[in-house]
C-alpha cells in the first residue's frame, strides 16, 4: 500500500521519540543517575545532561539537546513527570542491573515489548524474506502501514531504537546491520521470529482477546464474551463489534489454531460460543508471558498465576487453616493477577507477603499502552475502613509519580475510605479504585466489570468537579 494513501494525523500508536538517546550520544545509565540525582529542577537536569553528552556544543544547543534527552527519556518510559519528574520503577531496576548486559538486555526486552520493538523486528523479517533493501525508510513505509508513526516517512525514530537492540544483541552489530539474532528474540520474549509474525499477523483486536485469555483464570472453557470484556478493560481503545465479534475474532482465531470453539448451551454472552485454549496457544503465548512474569515477580507460590482467583482469595481469608505464609502467597497471586487482569506490567515490589505474616501486599505496575499509567496497587487481607490508608498511599503517590492508586481488599472496603478517595480525586490528578471482596470472588469477568465500574466513578467525580471549576470561573 503506498505511504502517501495514509493519513498520519489518524494514527494513534508511535515509536518512542529518538532524539538524543542514541546509546552512540548518551550513557543512559548515567543520564538515569543524573535524573536521581537533580529531582524537582528539570532545568538543571536538562543543563547537566547537555554538559555530561554534549559538551563540544555551544551553549544554546547543549540545552537543547539537553532537553530532548530527557523527553526521549520520557517517551522511553523511563522517567515520568514534567516539570515535577521521577524515575519510573523500570528504570530503577535498570539501575540495579549486575553488569551492562543485564543493563542492555532488561532494556531490550522493555522495547520489544512495550514500545512496539516487535513490530520493528517482524517488518525487518518481512522486508528481507521479500528482497526488499531494509532501511529506515523502507520499514517506516511498513510501520505506518501498520498504523504506528515512526517519526515522519523518514522514519527518524528508527535508528535510535534499533541501535538499542543492537546493543541487547537482537541486531548483529555493525553500521546499517539489520540481521536478527532469532536466539537473543527468543531469549527476551519467549517467541520465535516465526511465531512472532504470526502473532503479529492478528488484528488489533485478535491480539488483545489473546492477551486476554492468557491472564484469564477462573475455567478451562470460559465464554468468550467474558474474555471480550477482561480484553477491552485491558486495552482502552479496543472495542469489539459484538455483531461481527464471533465471526471476525473467535471463528478466526478458532481458524488459526489458537483456541478450539464449541457451542455453548442457552444463555446471555452464549453467542460467540465456548473457547478452549490449544497446544500452540499455550506454546507460543500463555507460557512465554508466564515464565515472563515469575522472572520479573520471583513469586513465592509460581502456581497462584494459573489458579481461579475465588480460589486464591478463599486461602488469603482462611486464617484459621491456613499459615500466614501461605496466605501471604496467595495474595501476592491476587495481585499479579490483577495487575495482568488491567493490561498492565510489573515493575516492584514495595510490600511482600513474607514481610507483612499475609496481612498485605504493594506493588507497582505500568501500563504500556495509551494512555501511560504508573499503578500503585496497594491490597489487603483485611477490610480497608477508614481514611488513613487513603492519606498514606496518596503520600506515596506524590513521591513515586503514581496516576492511579488501586485498593484491593479481600473483604470489604470501608464509605469513609472511599469519601476520602473521592476528595483527592478532586483536588488532584490521581485516579483512586477499589476492589474488595466480592469482585474478586466472581473471578476475571466480575473484575473486568468492576475495574469498568470504578473507572466510571472516576469520571464522574472528575467531570462534576470540572463543572463546579467552570461555573466558579464564570460567577
Amino acid at each position: 500500500m503506498p505511504l502517501h494513501s495514509f493519513d498520519m494525523s489518524k494514527i494513534d500508536e508511535r515509536l518512542p521519540f529518538g532524539k538524543q538517546i542514541s546509546p552512540n550520544q548518551i550513557n543512559l545509565r548515567e543520564a538515569l543517575q543524573l535524573v536521581r540525582d537533580n529531582p524537582g529542577d528539570r532545568g538543571t537536569l536538562e543543563r547537566e545532561m547537555g554538559n555530561a553528552f554534549f559538551g563540544s556544543r555551544d551553549d544554546k544547543n547543549r540545552r537543547i539537546s539537553g532537553m530532548n534527552t530527557f523527553l526521549a527519556m520520557r517517551s522511553y518510559c523511563l522517567v515520568t513527570g514534567d516539570t515535577e519528574y521521577a524515575l519510573t520503577a523500570l528504570s530503577e531496576e535498570l539501575l540495579t542491573t549486575k553488569d551492562e548486559q543485564s543493563f542492555l538486555e532488561r532494556l531490550g526486552q522493555h522495547i520489544l515489548l512495550d514500545l512496539h520493538g516487535l513490530q520493528v523486528i517482524e517488518v525487518v523479517d518481512s522486508l528481507q524474506s521479500r528482497g526488499v533493501k531494509v532501511k529506515a525508510e523502507t520499514v517506516a513505509q511498513e510501520l505506518i502501514a501498520l498504523g504506528i508513526e515512526p517519526g515522519g516517512a523518514s522514519g527518524e525514530n528508527i535508528n535510535p531504537l534499533r541501535l538499542w537492540l543492537e546493543r541487547a544483541g537482537v541486531f548483529v552489530a555493525g553500521k546499517g546491520q539489520w540481521t536478527i539474532n532469532s536466539d537473543v528474540v527468543k531469549k527476551l520474549t519467549g517467541a520465535s521470529t516465526a511465531e512472532i509474525s504470526e502473532i503479529v499477523d492478528l488484528d488489533k483486536p485478535q491480539q488483545a482477546f489473546l492477551r486476554a485469555l492468557a491472564t484469564y483464570t477462573d475455567e478451562e472453557s470460559p465464554l468468550a464474551s467474558k474474555v471480550r470484556l477482561l480484553a477491552e478493560i485491558q486495552n482502552p481503545g479496543i472495542r469489539f463489534d459484538t455483531k461481527v465479534f464471533a465471526d471476525r475474532v473467535v471463528k478466526r482465531l478458532a481458524v488459526e489454531g489458537w483456541v478450539t470453539l464449541e457451542k455453548a448451551t442457552g444463555g446471555r454472552g452464549s453467542k460467540s460460543g465456548r473457547i478452549t485454549r490449544t497446544d500452540k496457544f499455550r506454546q507460543i503465548i500463555s507460557q512465554p508471558l508466564m515464565e515472563t512474569v515469575l522472572e520479573q515477580t520471583h513469586l513465592l507460590d509460581p502456581v497462584s498465576l494459573r489458579r481461579p482467583l475465588a480460589e486464591l482469595l478463599k486461602i488469603v481469608n482462611d486464617e484459621k487453616n491456613e499459615s500466614s505464609h501461605a496466605r501471604g502467597m496467595a495474595l501476592e497471586g491476587v495481585c499479579i493477577q490483577i495487575v495482568r487482569m488491567m493490561g498492565a506490567n510489573f515493575l516492584g515490589w514495595r510490600l511482600r507477603g513474607d514481610q507483612t505474616a499475609g496481612a498485605e501486599v504493594d506493588l507497582v505496575a505500568a501500563t504500556s499502552n495509551n494512555p501511560y499509567l504508573l499503578i500503585q496497587l496497594q491490597s489487603k487481607a483485611s477490610t480497608i475502613s477508614g481514611r488513613e490508608i487513603i492519606d498514606r498511599e496518596v503520600g506515596i503517590a506524590q513521591s513515586l509519580k503514581s496516576n492511579v492508586i488501586l485498593f484491593v481488599s479481600a473483604k470489604k472496603v470501608g464509605e469513609a475510605a472511599r469519601r476520602a478517595a473521592a476528595i483527592y480525586m478532586r483536588t488532584t490528578s490521581l485516579a483512586v479504585l477499589f476492589l474488595e471482596g466480592p469482585d474478586l470472588s466472581g473471578g476475571s469477568s466480575a473484575v473486568a466489570a468492576a475495574i469498568a465500574r470504578e473507572w466510571g466513578y472516576v469520571r464522574l467525580i472528575k467531570a462534576k468537579h470540572g463543572q463546579e471549576r467552570t461555573r466558579a470561573m464564570t460567577e
